[in-house]
This record gives C-alpha cells, sequence and structure tokens, in this order.
C-alpha cells in the first residue's frame, strides 16, 4: 500500500537554489539501485538524519542535475497523484508549469528525466530516486 500524505502545509516551501543544497550534502541521488515510490521513500528516511523524497522548489536546476549525473534516466521524486490531485508530499500542488501530467491518472507517482517536465508512472515502477536529507513529510 501507498502511503499518500494528508495532511496541509504551511505554504510553499523556500525557494534554495538546487546547487546550494547540492554543496550543503542535502541532497542524495540513488543510482546503485532502483526502488519503486514507497521503498524509496523508506531508504531516504534511513539516511543519517532522515530524509524524504526530494520536494522541488528548484525544478530546473534538479532537472539539470539529473542530465549531468544520470542522464536519459527516469529518476523518483516527491510528487503524487491521488484523486485526480497532483501534490507534493509537503501537501502543495504541483503547477502546471512544473508538469503537464494528465490529472485523471489517479494514485500514480512523478518521475522526472534530465531536462524534461515531471510525470506521471505507476507508483510500483522501480527508478532510481532522488533524497532531501534532514526533511520527512506525512
Amino acid at each position: 500500500m501507498i502511503r499518500f500524505p494528508t495532511g496541509k502545509s504551511d505554504g510553499p516551501i523556500p525557494y534554495i537554489d538546487f546547487s546550494t543544497l547540492v554543496e550543503k550534502d542535502c541532497i542524495h541521488l540513488e543510482k546503485r539501485t532502483s526502488m519503486n515510490f514507497e521503498k524509496s521513500r523508506d531508504y531516504c528516511h534511513g539516511l543519517p538524519g532522515g530524509g524524504d523524497l526530494f520536494v522541488a522548489g528548484d525544478l530546473t536546476g534538479m532537472t539539470q542535475y539529473i542530465a549531468i549525473h544520470v542522464p536519459d534516466t527516469h529518476v523518483i521524486i516527491g510528487a503524487f497523484n491521488k484523486n485526480g490531485q497532483n501534490k507534493w508530499l509537503d501537501g502543495r500542488s504541483v503547477t502546471n508549469q512544473e508538469s503537464n501530467a494528465d490529472r485523471s491518472h489517479n494514485n500514480e507517482c512523478f518521475q522526472v528525466k534530465s531536462n524534461e517536465m515531471m510525470h506521471t508512472h505507476e507508483c510500483n515502477k522501480k527508478e532510481y530516486f532522488l533524497c532531501q536529507k534532514g526533511v520527512e513529510f506525512l
């Protein structure tokens, strides 16, 4: 069973340049093993200091990072579709600028490929994934 957050966010997360997150060692790109959405969240939670799947503030920086480190590869991130609503794990809505995913695909999760918009896929599909250290969402 997939854990989807149920709570509301206190508002948008502060914008932080993705390169700053990388420099401060707040990002972990798991590219040794592929996991599904649920297992990748568990993996991120188990990082030293905790963590969760990446929730975008700087989507452009994130896709450029993915293009450099795992080109032409899909990477799971912290967004999902539940009941026709595309949401980030922190409760914010995924904007049309972030993804043009069809909102009719219920109970799917998001992935991103280098320099592309986010799109949905089956939550049980195994891919590499991007963790953000030091955060944990419901």
